[in-house]
């Protein structure tokens, strides 16, 4: 009939049995859930946050398991270095203060123990490549040549250790990494810079990422794009390096697969493996000045598991038969 109202629907029956305010209620619920994960999810970053800065000014050593094989990342400590049970004290020669926060804090400086040995402790920070080659200048000035220098550091500036490792290696100088030292971040690559390479015994290499630093006075440092195109090229430079040096460039993976917060850091079998410990000199592949007709390793012995079979011959007898047998560590 005209005029006759039908019958709701089923949909609407449904609305109809709603209670009076339980559509806004159910709002305000939704609207409140979702505030109360927005504010947990900033609490949450923000204790993040917290933990990584106290990380990052952490100046106490930290207590740390020993990596093992498959088991080596571990946190990255860019004031201080790791402790515990089986690690003792490096010994640095011409340098006798403190290993751990002090030193770690302040930017490297070299320490001269005479006999062309040079120990270098500290961050390395922009400027610290200029203080190696002043410091290198002054002792061909003074006739001291610089033959080895030890390596005690958290890392610090890409840039700056990019160029330390070409100025090690056109001067001829190796480097080392003594028993229980700590060499971090970009410090691996001021090391694969060295004539020959040594690390001692229960002493930690480690690699993470590239990353963009906030520096004061630069507001454009942390453009996104500028970043990521930086990092890119610098990562590029990196494994350049390496392969120039004689490292095998592979080994950068494992850094970028490890975020800047923590290190991997490599075991003995890598450093031998990657060519990262070498116990005589590159032949004339690869970049820098070619091993002297008269070097000779003066007992030098190796942190490695090479063995003659293993070892790139350098047509020198008593450069083959310097290699350790597996385990075994030295300083020079």
């Amino acid at each position: 009939m005209i005029g006759e109202e039908s019958s709701p629907g089923r949909l609407e029956r449904l609305i109809q049995k709603i209670p009076e305010g339980a559509v806004l209620r159910s709002v305000f619920v939704t609207l409140l859930a979702v505030s109360c994960g927005i504010v947990y999810l900033d609490w949450q970053e923000f204790s993040e946050a917290e933990l990584d800065n106290a990380r990052i000014e952490r100046t106490e050593p930290m207590p740390v398991r020993r990596p093992e094989p498959g088991d080596q990342v571990r946190p990255y400590l860019p004031k201080t270095i790791p402790v515990g049970p089986d690690r003792g004290q490096p010994v640095l020669p011409g340098y006798d203060g403190p290993v751990d926060s002090e030193a770690m804090t302040r930017p490297m400086t070299f320490f001269d123990a005479g006999e062309g040995i040079v120990s270098g402790v500290g961050r390395i920070e922009i400027g610290t490549a200029s203080d190696l080659r002043e410091f290198l200048a002054e002792r061909d000035r003074v006739g001291g040549e610089v033959r080895r220098l030890f390596l005690h550091s958290p890392g610090g500036s890409v840039e700056d250790a990019l160029q330390m490792a070409r100025d090690l290696r056109a001067d001829g100088i190796s480097t080392e990494v003594p028993a229980d030292g700590y060499c971090a971040s970009a410090c691996p690559l001021v090391f694969a810079g060295g004539l020959t390479r040594l690390a001692g015994a229960s002493s930690w290499v480690g690699l993470h990422q590239v990353y963009a630093a906030e520096i004061p006075g630069m507001p454009n440092a942390r453009d996104l794009d500028r970043s990521i195109s930086d990092i890119q090229q610098t990562i590029a430079r990196a494994q350049q390096l390496l392969a120039d040096m004689g490292v095998d460039p592979a080994i950068w993976i494992n850094a970028m697969e490890t975020p800047p917060a923590d290190l991997y850091v490599l075991t003995e079998e890598e450093l031998i493996t990657s060519r990262y410990v070498r116990p005589f000199p590159d032949g004339p592949e690869f970049v820098g000045p070619r091993r002297p007709a008269d070097f000779v390793l003066e007992g030098d012995q190796i942190a490695s598991t090479e063995d003659e079979e293993t070892a790139v011959p350098d047509g020198n007898p008593a450069h083959e038969t310097a290699v350790t047998p597996p385990s075994s560590t030295g300083e020079g």
